[in-house]
């Protein structure tokens, strides 16, 4: 039979697009116990460590910005408070607080530098001892790796003076390890979008911890405070430096005023004043006539320039203005469209358009006499401008000559006078200014207010339990799905007859069920497939050997080896269970199963036989009689010839003359002939075997024999014969379940209620303890 009309004798699967996310649910199914396990696992662990936690007490002290001005005099640019609306200042608030420096005062406040808790002398528990070599190889190189680079460190705003010329206690170690305590479990934050600062602490005393809130808050206030003192003591110092020399300044520059009044005679006479104001007046009546001067030269330029285009005199204000020349315009006008009017009508030559054009030329006439007599008028009032001019430019000549020496005093008077009054101003602010300061030194408050002071908490904060448990129970689980599609990805046995088929070319005759009982009596198992011939394991067995009858009808095998690739894979047990089934379902049916494994020879154990009789091999040397050889199952009637272990010359034996004869001779009496051949890969005589054979079936454990030893075996048998089957044995329903593969097995496990149970009582009545198919272990 080729190869392809084998692989036919598989059921028919449809071609379907596999549904990832039904794949990834059934794999996370079957694989739910390493699953949980790996989540319980970890919640274990997570357990012990919280076990061995110290408990933890959080306390929070609020404190609160005060965005509101509070002045008593203007001091803003002394002392200047936090810009609420600037993040970044309000974010180097938040950095003031969990200072080295701001933690100090409140280690020195409360002694937390002769508390165990805090200074470092207290025992390391059990975790930390375990942990402690994991800590020293973090420290002693993979921490600097894995560290971003130190950013240069900038200076704490408007407080960085004041708090360097404090004293520093850096040189007690006990005192730097409980700042370094006391910073690490502190926590500085805003709270939401307010100006409101959380400050938490958190230790293993509840009353500790807020104590130690409470004292970081009053410290931030005082610390505050203190600075606003320590800059209004500076602003102070040198205000007072700086007024002592702004007095000496003004006093020098008012001396200078009064001496050179003195001097030059102008202390308390008003000729200067009376000389300039005379000046300006002069001046101003000089530009004045200057500007009547220009207007008339404009005017007289523009009519002269008008004459010779009597267009252009009605934009002129006296030619428009002027009542007889509007009237000979006029006139004007109305001739000039008569002319045109009696030319088109008739003619050039006509008398009365010569009377016409003669009146026209009397009325410009008219026009031009009145118009230059204008121009005359405007040349009289021009020369009159002029000669005012002349007049006052004198005057102006005379009066500068005049107050020149005295404008040059006033001029230097005034610039003394300025100098001195910008002195005495600058000097009265900063006066002022001092005053505000010496007048706020009693009165300084801080920036910020507490809201709330912190108080002991009840609960511990930390470990948390209920979180803690379920992170752990949730990472491991994690980690257990990531071990689960490992597992999945590093599988290499076979589950499901697609997967055979797909990996050998070669059909599956069908899927056999597990069926348990006790692991060294294979009698059992054939008893038990032999009792209840409607289970699962018995309709499979059967559906094995239909399969394989409907595959060749034409020509039914009469001889049928059996054989595996590795031993332990259930074939022997596959053997006397279908030899007993089809002799007992057909009592006309005459079967023979012969042991060919002349090197284990487990076909009497399978059968639950003590005495093996005459063996296969004592036959055909002649010794004895196929009669003495043969025998018969009492529970099933199936006749049987075992083999004797470890027989010599195996191959020799089953490739002899005499071996094929013996089957000539068992073809002849029975109608089916089952031989029960060794495993592929131990021996050769399974190829020999299947050679022999009219049809080969093959026995693959299910997720027990891998995938490169079932290929390797079945390409050794197709070498020799192209009538091979397979059969996959052992197979454990309920985790085949799990994969929803749709196959044999699948139909076996969903539907195994359909199968009678009417057998399985009566053979439970006769005494035997009933066998149960495999279940999840």
């Amino acid at each position: 039979m080729p190869a392809a009309e084998v692989a036919a004798l598989a059921p028919a699967r449809p071609v379907e697009t596999p549904n990832e996310l039904w794949e990834w649910l059934r794999l996370l199914n079957r694989r739910k116990a390493l699953i949980i396990g790996c989540g319980l696992i970890a919640t274990a662990l997570m357990a012990l460590v919280i076990a061995q936690a110290t408990p933890l007490y959080k306390a929070s002290s609020r404190i609160m910005l005060d965005t509101r001005t509070f002045k008593v005099v203007s001091t803003e640019a002394a002392l200047s408070g936090v810009d609420t609306l600037n993040m970044g200042a309000i974010q180097s608030e938040l950095e003031v607080i969990q200072s080295e420096f701001l933690i100090g005062r409140v280690v020195d406040k409360l002694g937390l530098a002769n508390n165990p808790e805090f200074n470092g002398t207290k025992p390391p528990g059990f975790i930390d001892n375990a942990l402690q070599p994991l800590r020293d190889l973090w420290s002693t190189g993979i921490s600097t790796l894995l560290a971003p680079p130190p950013k240069p460190q900038q200076a704490t705003p408007a407080t960085a003076p004041a708090r360097a010329g404090r004293p520093s206690e850096d040189s007690d170690p006990r005192r730097r390890a409980a700042i370094g305590a006391v910073a690490g479990r502190l926590s500085v934050t805003l709270l939401g979008r307010t100006f409101v600062i959380l400050i938490t602490v958190e230790s293993p005393d509840g009353t500790m911890s807020a104590r130690i809130a409470n004292a970081i808050a009053e410290a931030y206030l005082a610390d505050q405070i203190d600075t606003k003192n320590e800059a209004n003591r500076r602003a102070t110092e040198w205000l007072e430096q700086r007024l002592a020399e702004l007095r000496r300044n003004l006093q020098v520059a008012e001396e200078a005023v009064a001496a050179y009044r003195r001097d030059k005679g102008l202390a308390g006479s008003p000729e200067g004043a009376v000389s300039t104001q005379t000046l300006s007046d002069l001046n101003a009546r000089y530009t004045a006539a200057k500007g009547r001067r220009i207007e008339r030269e404009g005017r007289l330029i523009a009519l002269s320039k008008a004459s010779l285009n009597p267009g252009e005199l009605a934009n002129i204000p006296e030619v428009s203005g002027n009542a007889t020349l509007s009237a000979l315009r006029i006139q004007d006008v109305d001739l000039t469209r008569k002319s045109a009017e009696l030319s088109s009508q008739l003619g050039e030559n006509h008398p009365k358009i010569q009377q016409v054009r003669n009146e026209l030329a009397s009325i410009r006439a008219r026009f031009i006499t009145e118009t230059q007599r204008i121009t005359l008028a405007v040349r009289a009032e021009l020369d009159a401008a002029k000669s005012e001019e002349d007049e006052l430019k004198e005057l102006v000549d005379k009066a500068s000559v005049i107050s020149g020496a005295a404008s040059q005093y006033e001029a230097e008077l005034k610039q003394l006078e300025r100098e001195a009054q910008s002195n005495r101003t600058l000097y009265e602010g900063f006066l002022t200014r001092f005053k505000e300061l010496r007048e706020q030194q009693d009165i300084q408050r801080a920036d910020a207010r507490i809201l709330a002071y912190a108080h002991p908490s009840g609960a511990p904060s930390s470990p948390n339990y209920k979180t803690g448990l379920m992170g752990a129970f949730i990472i491991g689980s994690l980690l257990g799905m990531a071990g689960a599609v490992a597992a999945e990805k590093l599988d290499r046995v076979f589950r499901s007859a697609s997967q055979v088929e797909e990996a050998t070319g070669v059909g599956v005759l069908g899927m056999v069920p597990e069926v348990k009982g006790p692991a060294t009596t294979r009698s059992n198992v054939v008893a038990h497939v032999l009792e209840n011939t409607t289970s699962p394991a018995a309709e499979s067995i059967r559906a094995v050997f239909t399969a394989i009858s409907l595959g060749s009808l034409d020509r039914p095998p009469r001889i049928i080896a059996i054989t595996s690739s590795t031993p332990s894979e259930g074939k022997t047990t596959f053997v006397a269970a279908l030899g007993g089934l089809l002799t007992k379902m057909n009592a006309s049916r005459r079967v023979l199963v012969v042991d060919l494994d002349l090197r284990q020879a487990r076909l009497s154990a399978a059968l639950g036989l003590k005495d093996r009789g005459g063996t296969i091999d004592e036959y055909l040397m002649g010794i004895k009689t196929l009669e003495e050889c043969t025998r018969r199952h009492d529970l099933s009637g199936v006749d049987y010839i075992c083999a004797r272990p470890n027989t010599p010359n195996a191959p020799e034996i089953l490739e002899s003359h005499a071996m094929k004869a013996a089957l000539g001779v068992f073809a002849e009496r029975y109608d089916l002939v089952i031989l029960d051949g060794p495993p592929v890969m131990a021996v050769s005589d399974a190829r020999i075997i299947s050679r022999l054979a009219d049809y080969t079936v093959f026995i693959v454990q299910w997720a027990k024999t891998p995938r490169e030893v079932v290929k390797t075996a079945i390409s050794a048998l197709l070498n020799v014969s192209s009538h091979v089957g397979i059969v996959i044995n052992r197979v454990n329903l309920a985790k085949h379940a799990r994969y929803g593969y749709g196959d044999h097995g699948d139909y076996y496990s969903r539907y195994r209620g359909y199968y009678g149970s009417g057998i399985d009582a009566a053979a439970n009545a006769g005494g035997r303890r009933p066998l149960t198919l495999a279940s999840k272990s």
